[in-house]
C-alpha cells in the first residue's frame, strides 16, 4: 500500500512539473512580457543609449579639462663662456585647467614653476608664472556658430532617437500582437479543419458499414479514406504553421524556450467586432490625425538637423583664423648676500610676484587658408549627401504616415465587404451541404458530390478566418503609426 502511494506521488509530481512548464499564451501576458527585458527591446534601448552617449560626449568636450606635467633635466655640459653657468639640474612643473565653450573660445589658466641649480653657487633659482590664455576663433567658428550647430545636432539626434525608441517599442508591441492573432487564427482554422476531419471519419465509418451491407462499393470507401487522409494532412500542415509561429515567439522571448506553449481561448468574433469599431473611428477621420502619431515630431527634428548640417558642411573649405592672447604674471626668486652665491625658493618667487609688477602679454594670430578645387568639390558632395540623406528619410516618414491613413481606410472598407460576401457564401454552402447529406444518405447523389460541397464550405470558412486576420493586422499596422489613436483595439 505504501509502495503504491509512493508511485502515485512520483507520477503526480511529474504531472505537476509538466503543468508548471506549460505557458498559456494570452495577449495580456505577451503585452506584459514586451515591457520586460528581451533581445529586441535591448536592441532598441542600445540604439538610444548610443545616441545619448554621443550627445554626452559632445557636451563633455565643452567641460573643464585639468592637465599637468613635469620635466627634469640634468647635464654635465661645460660652459661656453666662463661666467655663464650651465644649469645641471632643472625641474619644471605645470598645472592648469582649460575650459572649452560653445562660443568658440578656449580659456586656459595655468601655473608653471621652473627651479634650477648649477654647481654650488646657484641653488634652487625659481621662476613662477601664472598665465591666462584666451584662444578665439575669428571666422569659421566665430561666436561658436559651428560648435553650437554640432552640439545642437547631437542633442537633437538624441531627442529624435528617444522618440524613435518609443515608436520602435510600440511597433514591437504590435508585432507581438500580430504574432498572437496569427496563432489565434491558426487555432480557429485548426478547429474548423478538425471538425470536418471528424465528419470525414464518421463518413468513412458509415461507408464501410454501407459496403458491408452491399449498398456502397469499394471505390466509395476508398474516396472517403482519401478524404480522411487529406484532412489529416491539412491539420498537420496547420500544426506545422503553428510551430513556426511558436518558434518566432520563442525568439522574441527566450524565457519561453523551456515551456510548452498553448494558445489561450479567445472570443475571435468579439475581437473582430472591436476591430470594426476601430475602423469606423478611422473612417471618420477626414484628415490625417497627426495628433496621434510621433512621426511628425521626428520629421520636425530631422528638418532642423538637416539645416544645421548644411551650415556645418558649408564651412568645410572656409579659412580658419584664430586669435591667441596670453596674460602672464611672473615672480623670480634669486637672492644673494655676496654677489657670488645665489639661492632661491618657490615661496620667494610667489612673494616677488605679489610685491612687484612683473606682468607680460603676448598676442598671436594664426591663419589657415585652404585652396584648391578638390576641397570645393568635396564640400559640394558633402552638402549633397546631407540633402539627399535627410530628404529621403523625411519623405519616407511623411509618405508612410499619409499613405497608412488613406490606404487603411480603403483597405478595411474592401475587406469588410469581402468578409460579408464570404460569410454569405458559407451560409449558403452550409445549407447546401446539409441538403446534400440527406440526398447522399438516400443514395440520390454520389459521394464525390457531397465531398466537393464540403470542401467548398471548408475553403470558405478558412477564407473568412484569413480575411478577418488580415483586417486585424491592417489595424495593427495603423496603430503602429498612429500609436495614440483612441479606439478599444489599440491597447
Amino acid at each position: 500500500m505504501k509502495l503504491k502511494f509512493l508511485i502515485a506521488l512520483f507520477f503526480g509530481g511529474l504531472c505537476l512539473e509538466g503543468f508548471a512548464k506549460t505557458f498559456n499564451i494570452t495577449e495580456q501576458k505577451l503585452l506584459e512580457m514586451v515591457k520586460k527585458s528581451n533581445p529586441t527591446l535591448d536592441e532598441i534601448q542600445a540604439t538610444f543609449l548610443s545616441s545619448s552617449a554621443q550627445a554626452n560626449e559632445a557636451s563633455d568636450k565643452l567641460g573643464y579639462e585639468l592637465y599637468g606635467g613635469y620635466n627634469h633635466q640634468a647635464t654635465n655640459e661645460r660652459a661656453l663662456i666662463l661666467f655663464i653657468p650651465v644649469f645641471s639640474s632643472v625641474n619644471q612643473y605645470r598645472l592648469g585647467v582649460k575650459k572649452y565653450t560653445k562660443y568658440g573660445v578656449v580659456l586656459d589658466l595655468n601655473r608653471s614653476i621652473d627651479s634650477r641649480s648649477a654647481t654650488e653657487r646657484y641653488t634652487d633659482l625659481t621662476t613662477t608664472a601664472d598665465e591666462l590664455g584666451i584662444q578665439m576663433d575669428l571666422w569659421k567658428d566665430f561666436m561658436g556658430k559651428l560648435t553650437k550647430a554640432k552640439l545642437d545636432n547631437a542633442k537633437e539626434m538624441e531627442k529624435k532617437d528617444k522618440i524613435q525608441a518609443e515608436i520602435s517599442k510600440n511597433v514591437l508591441k504590435n508585432n507581438v500582437r500580430r504574432l498572437f492573432w496569427n496563432l489565434v487564427a491558426n487555432k480557429e482554422k485548426l478547429r474548423i479543419t478538425q471538425r470536418l476531419y471528424d465528419t470525414a471519419q464518421r463518413q468513412l465509418k458509415d461507408a464501410k458499414k454501407r459496403r458491408s451491407n452491399s449498398v456502397a462499393d469499394k471505390a466509395e470507401v476508398a474516396r472517403f479514406e482519401s478524404l480522411v487522409h487529406s484532412r489529416k494532412g491539412s491539420i498537420l500542415s496547420l500544426e506545422y504553421e503553428r510551430e513556426i509561429l511558436f518558434k518566432n515567439l520563442r525568439e522574441l522571448f527566450p524565457t519561453l524556450n523551456t515551456k510548452e506553449l498553448v494558445v489561450g481561448d479567445v472570443n475571435f468574433n468579439k475581437t473582430i467586432f472591436d476591430v470594426f469599431a476601430c475602423t469606423a473611428q478611422i473612417d471618420q477621420q477626414n484628415e490625417v490625425p497627426f495628433d496621434h502619431t510621433k512621426y511628425d515630431e521626428v520629421v520636425k527634428i530631422l528638418k532642423g538637423i538637416q539645416k544645421r548640417s548644411y551650415k556645418i558642411d558649408n564651412t568645410y573649405d572656409d579659412i580658419d583664423v584664430k586669435l591667441d592672447l596670453r596674460l602672464r604674471r611672473v615672480g623670480v626668486s634669486s637672492e644673494t648676500d655676496d654677489n657670488v652665491n645665489y639661492t632661491g625658493s618657490y615661496a620667494g618667487s610667489i612673494r616677488d610676484m605679489n610685491e612687484n609688477d612683473r606682468s607680460a602679454m603676448s598676442a598671436g594670430l594664426m591663419v589657415n587658408i585652404p585652396f584648391g578645387e578638390d576641397r570645393e568639390e568635396t564640400k559640394k558632395i558633402k552638402e549633397k549627401v546631407s540633402e539627399k540623406k535627410f530628404d529621403a528619410n523625411i519623405n519616407k516618414i511623411e509618405s508612410n504616415v499619409i499613405a497608412t491613413h488613406h490606404q487603411v481606410k480603403k483597405s478595411v472598407a474592401l475587406l469588410t465587404n469581402v468578409i460579408k460576401t464570404q460569410k454569405e457564401n458559407s451560409k449558403q454552402l452550409a445549407i447546401r451541404v446539409k441538403e446534400m447529406k440527406k440526398k447522399y444518405s438516400q443514395a440520390r447523389i454520389p459521394e464525390y458530390a457531397l465531398i466537393q460541397d464540403e470542401e467548398s464550405l471548408l475553403s470558405s470558412d478558412l477564407n473568412i478566418v484569413d480575411t478577418q486576420l488580415l483586417v486585424v493586422t491592417t489595424i495593427l499596422d495603423y496603430v503602429s503609426v498612429f500609436n495614440t489613436f483612441p479606439c478599444s483595439f489599440n491597447r
